[in-house]
Order: C-alpha cells, then sequence, then structure tokens
C-alpha cells in the first residue's frame, strides 16, 4: 500500500488535473479529517456542524423513520454517537463534500440516488467480507470501505464535463456498468478510471484510494495494491448484476484465494438486500445535497 503508480498524463487524453474542480478550503479540511482513520469524533462533528447543510443532512437522516432514533436528535454528536455511528457519518458527508463540486443535472439519464445506493453496498459488503476473512491482514475493515465508497467516482467526473455524451452512452447501455466503460473509452478518449485518478490526485486523497479507483475495473491488473481493487471490483460488478436483475452471483477464484474463503460462505445473496435498505439512506442524502 505504497506510493500512487506513475502515470502519464498523456493516457488521460480529454482531461488534466487543472480540469477538475477544486474544493474549498473548508471542504479540504473536512476530507482531510473524515479520511484520517483515527479521526476524533468530536473533531469530526465540530467540523460538520460548521457547515449548515452537511449538519442539516446528518441530523435528519439519524431523524428518519429508517433508523428509528429511540429520542430526536438535535446535533451532530448525539447523530454519530446514538444513531448513525462514525463509518455512515464519514461515508455521507465524504459524498456530499466531493459531489457538491460537480454539477450532474445536465445528464437526465443519471440516476444519482441508484448510484449512491450501489457505491454504499459496495463499500458496506467490502467490508464485511473483509472481516470475516484473512483479508483483514492486509487491510483495515475503514480502509476497504473508504476505497469501495469512491471506486467508482470517476463515473461523476465525466458527467461533469461531458453530459450529453454520457446521458447517450447511459441512455444506450442500459445499466451495465462495463458495457459503460467501454464506450467511455470509445467515445471520450477517456474511463471513470482515469478520471478518478485525476480527481483524487487534485484532492489529495489517499493513495490506496487512487490506485483503487484506477484498477478496480480492471480484472487481470496485478500491480500495486492489486488486492483491493480486485475485491472492490468483483463487489462492484456484483452489485451491477444485482441491479439489471441477476442475482446468479459468484466471485472468481483469484477473489475467494484472496479472502481465503469460497464463494458459498460468502453470503453474496445478501447483496440484494442491503441494496434495498441502502436506497432508503441515498434517497436521504440525496435530498439534503
Amino acid at each position: 500500500m505504497g506510493s500512487i503508480e506513475t502515470v502519464n498524463n498523456s493516457d488521460f487524453r480529454n482531461l488534466q488535473v487543472d480540469d477538475i474542480p477544486n474544493c474549498s478550503t473548508n471542504d479540504q479540511l473536512i476530507l482531510d479529517i473524515i479520511t484520517d482513520d483515527d479521526v476524533d469524533l468530536e473533531q469530526l462533528a465540530l467540523f460538520i456542524e460548521e457547515s449548515p447543510s452537511l449538519a442539516a443532512t446528518i441530523i435528519g437522516l439519524a431523524n428518519s423513520a429508517y433508523f428509528s432514533a429511540p429520542t430526536t436528535i438535535y446535533n451532530v454528536s448525539d447523530a454519530i454517537i446514538k444513531v448513525l455511528g462514525m463509518r455512515m457519518v464519514r461515508s455521507i458527508v465524504l459524498s456530499m463534500v466531493l459531489g457538491r463540486s460537480l454539477d450532474l443535472s445536465q445528464c437526465p439519464s443519471f440516476n444519482v440516488v441508484a448510484y449512491w445506493a450501489d457505491a454504499l453496498t459496495v463499500a458496506r459488503f467490502c467490508q464485511i467480507l473483509t472481516i470475516n476473512s484473512d483479508f483483514k491482514k492486509l487491510v483495515s475493515s475503514d480502509q476497504i470501505y473508504l476505497c469501495a465508497l469512491l471506486s467508482n467516482f470517476g463515473r461523476l467526473v465525466l458527467i461533469h464535463h461531458y453530459p450529453r455524451e454520457m446521458d447517450e452512452i447511459l441512455t444506450e447501455c442500459e445499466g451495465d456498468l462495463l458495457l459503460e466503460v467501454e464506450q467511455q473509452d470509445k467515445r471520450l478518449g477517456i474511463t471513470q478510471s482515469e478520471a478518478g485518478v485525476l480527481l483524487g490526485r487534485r484532492w489529495h486523497l489517499p493513495t490506496l484510494v487512487i490506485n483503487t479507483m484506477h484498477h478496480c475495473l480492471t480484472p487481470d491488473y496485478e500491480g500495486q495494491d492489486w488486492v483491493v481493487a480486485r475485491l472492490v471490483g468483483e463487489i462492484t460488478h456484483l452489485t451491477n448484476q444485482v441491479a439489471r436483475g441477476d442475482c446468479e452471483l459468484a466471485l472468481s477464484p483469484a477473489c475467494e484465494k484472496i479472502l481465503q474463503v469460497p464463494s458459498a460462505e460468502c453470503n453474496l445473496d445478501e447483496i440484494e438486500g442491503l441494496r434495498m435498505d441502502l436506497l432508503t439512506v441515498a434517497q436521504h442524502m440525496q435530498m439534503g445535497s
């Protein structure tokens, strides 16, 4: 889990790092805090409360019927401690901070709620697999969660920069993520994986996150951080299958070897139910954005 691999910017033919929108100083501080594995709850709550929109979303979500809080929640600290937990709050804040720098409104075929439901599902299921296998010796559950959550964020970058073209691609590919990536390369000269690297560099995201963004959809990749990228990529693919109505799910032999657990013991059939539950969370996130 070392440095970012050397990548020739000429590979990203139509975008450069400077084309990625910059975030505000305050948002960069929030990013630095929520991507810090040793973040202090009090410090996180303080920074969230300095942003009215973030605070309102966190408190509103904690009070939603989905979580059935025993008492009304009035502040961010209580939302974290009593209802949501650090992990979910970090993921929600991260998605909102990154997402509000990008304009997704000009691509009518893009369903932002479904996007975040898928991202949250991949993140949570990768985390579950890590906790329940020897893979946790190589990567922490929080690290894999963050990597998985942001693994396909480059897709939003492409929608921001190429809304008309991406609208056509989304319509034609009908939810097939791998076909969509092929068309991104063919029509735009850049894929969401490459766009994710540019965004990661621009916003100083952790190295492991950037490398996962770059290679999670490349199943034959065996370079740096390949085990994390492989697991995230496979769960991304399975979640995409579930979203398209295909529930015959199995991990590849390579991924089973990474986890040291056979597919039959990974409870892959739970992905569908998890995604349905997280659609509710994604809807609330969208209302607060």
